[in-house]
């Protein structure tokens, strides 16, 4: 796997408040990494800070250098110009024909299941949906050789969620290095095997969604207490805890709930 970018011990902290910390991530080219986790766990956050968009407080990325990053944010604001003009003018700016633009959205509104005649909808008379649909196109009129993309499946009907699956997969398949954030895990089972899920201010590589576990054990000092650990780990984790006089209340495996809410 050709490395991209390399994520290094990375935290951002807004004065006393720590969003996450001491993450560590190797981004490589023809596999894609999905990020989970509860709203508000700091996947926003990251890929802000992956993207450029943001800066971190500890830590570093190295990247590939002079790579091109295009960055698809969860919010897409309601702009006053048509689809097509809004793609022409982004198009230009990357020094882009007009022609080749033309043959660009015909080939990717088919993709993402768009009819030709919103070309000239206004991109404020759009549904969430289709503004969603042109925040994915905006980002990939010329291609990336890492693509950031924050929730992009949101407002998709199922039609076009199998269009992005698609097209994720056509653009791994063709060597960019794709991250993204999705709260659907059947969609993220399907786009790879590399799923990162944030959780108590940090982020951990799973090979499946019951990999964690929480343990509730009792201390006859401090009450009630709870603990996550991972799958490996539960044998020592629960010895030790024993050990220590502690009585197991319960062991259940954490899943992640396809809303983005609390655990199961």
């Amino acid at each position: 796997m050709q490395g991209i970018a390399l994520v290094k011990n990375l935290g951002k902290s807004y004065g006393d408040k720590v969003i996450f910390h001491k993450l560590d991530m190797t981004i490589g080219r023809n596999e894609p990494i999905v990020i989970m986790g509860d709203n508000g766990c700091g996947k926003s956050t990251f890929l802000k800070i992956l993207a450029g968009v943001l800066l971190h407080t500890e830590g570093e990325i190295e990247y590939y250098p002079n790579i091109k990053i295009s960055f698809i944010p969860d919010r897409f604001p309601k702009l006053p110009f048509s689809v097509e003009e809004y793609l022409m003018h982004m198009g230009r700016i990357q020094g882009v024909s007009a022609s080749l633009i033309n043959d660009y959205i015909d080939e990717y509104f088919g993709l993402l299941n768009m009819p030709l005649d919103f070309r000239k909808t206004k991109i404020g008379n759009c549904s969430k949906g289709t503004i969603q649909k042109v925040n994915i196109l905006q980002a990939l009129i010329t291609k990336p050789d890492l693509l950031v993309m924050d929730e992009p499946f949101s407002g998709l009907d199922e039609d076009s969620e199998e269009g992005l699956l698609e097209l994720i997969h056509k653009l791994a398949l063709d060597g960019v290095a794709i991250v993204l954030a999705c709260h659907e895990k059947k969609l993220a089972q399907r786009i790879t095997d590399r799923i990162y899920i944030f959780s108590d201010k940090q982020c951990r590589i799973i090979n499946g969604f019951a990999q964690q576990y929480r343990i509730i054990f009792i201390d006859k000092a401090d009450g009630r207490n709870e603990v996550l650990v991972e799958k490996a780990d539960l044998p020592e984790a629960l010895g030790m805890l024993i050990s220590k006089g502690h009585e197991i209340y319960s062991v259940n495996p954490r899943h992640i709930k396809t809303g983005g809410g609390q655990d199961e």
